[in-house]
């Protein structure tokens, strides 16, 4: 900062710039760095619990644990002391751990936050315990546009999906604003999907990242976007049936985990950009791939990256299947494939550019097993 004693020609700018400006400018950083600003000059004492964009972070470390409280009162100025005429647009909360003994501060943070008018909800780790508690405040937040809840891959703590706390939706939901949800690494009843979406009267881009053991029904009349990660937990095929008539963009990818492709059909008549990235393919999955490229053979944009499994011997035609046609793709502009060009394949991308009469752009790669 500039000192006046020193040299009377310099000019302290930045505390002259408007107030609306300097939350603006602190919004764009980490909290716990917009509030080491408190020490610039008297103004900015507590300029930063003010910011439209609030981020904590909690680490799971062993006791003694001063991160954590520094996390607790960091919180608990920035956000529980919070004046009500400063709105909150933004916060984000990364737990590396939620139990029992701060489950309940997780709840009154967001109680909080709620009557902040929150827009943007951001909550990403690891939740051990059941999120019962903490779900039904957020699926009350009338004023959300943006809702996000992803969880840390549960390799990384050595447990495997199933240690997953299933979600359990409330019957009531307030989020009639929201327009963004992304729900990652989810276990649940998967009926309770149409329930949920059904209420979102507002809902256009949705991630959903699943670990299927049935089958997947998800139907919507405003979703304009979707990314959908499968997961399986048992080899056996799957029916996921989209019914979404408003839907113009589709990213369909499989994990490498997964144990066989799912037969993914449903309307989808707006369907224009699709992007389909397939892991760990065998001969069981051809006919599921077959059946995928038919269903979207009416799209203008198609991004497709098809991966054989190691286990496979001998090559085989992952987009052709015995006895059937190429699909027909009438309206395709732009073809982007990256798959491994052995015979069976090559025959099945010379087929598919025959059946595009509009084809504009063109790019193939290859990848070797």
């Amino acid at each position: 900062m500039a000192n006046s004693k020193t040299n009377s020609n310099q000019i302290d700018r930045l505390s002259n710039l408007p107030y609306a400006l300097l939350l603006t400018i602190l919004s764009f950083l980490p909290t716990h760095i917009a509030a080491r600003t408190s020490v610039l000059c008297r103004s900015f004492r507590h300029l930063w619990k003010a910011s439209p964009s609030l981020a904590f972070i909690s680490e799971d470390l062993p006791y003694p644990q001063p991160e954590k409280d520094n996390f607790v009162a960091m919180a608990e100025r920035a956000l529980l002391c919070r004046n009500p005429y400063h709105p909150l647009l933004s916060l984000h909360l990364e737990i590396s751990r939620c139990d029992r003994r701060n489950a309940s501060f997780l709840c009154s943070l967001l109680t909080k936050a709620r009557c902040l008018e929150l827009r943007h909800l951001t909550i990403e780790g690891f939740w051990y315990a059941d999120f019962s508690t903490i779900l039904p405040i957020i699926l009350t937040m009338t004023t959300l546009r943006w809702l996000s809840l992803d969880r840390v891959p549960a390799l990384e703590y050595g447990l495997s999906c199933r240690d997953y706390p299933k979600f359990k939706f409330p019957s009531k939901i307030s989020l009639t604003c929201l327009r963004t949800l992304s729900l990652g690494l989810v276990r649940t009843d998967l009926e309770h999907f149409n329930p949920l979406f059904s209420q979102l009267c507002c809902l256009e881009d949705l991630h959903l990242d699943v670990n299927l053991s049935h089958g997947l029904s998800i139907s919507s009349q405003t979703i304009k976007k979707l990314k959908l990660i499968i997961s399986l937990s048992f080899r056996q095929h799957h029916n996921v049936v989209l019914s979404l008539p408003s839907l113009e963009s589709l990213h369909l990818e499989t994990q490498h985990s997964v144990r066989s492709l799912s037969n993914i059909h449903g309307d989808v008549p707006l369907l224009k950009k699709v992007v389909i990235n397939l892991y760990d393919l065998d001969e069981r999955d051809v006919s599921a791939v077959s059946g995928l490229l038919n269903w979207i053979s009416h799209v203008e944009e198609l991004r497709l990256y098809a991966k054989e499994s190691r286990d496979v011997k001998d090559p085989i035609p992952i987009l052709l299947e015995y006895g059937k046609d190429v699909p027909k793709f009438s309206n395709l502009k732009h073809l982007d494939v990256t798959l491994c060009f052995h015979e069976h394949n090559f025959e099945a991308v010379l087929r598919m550019l025959h059946n595009c009469p509009v084809l504009e752009s063109l790019k193939l790669f290859h990848e070797i097993l």
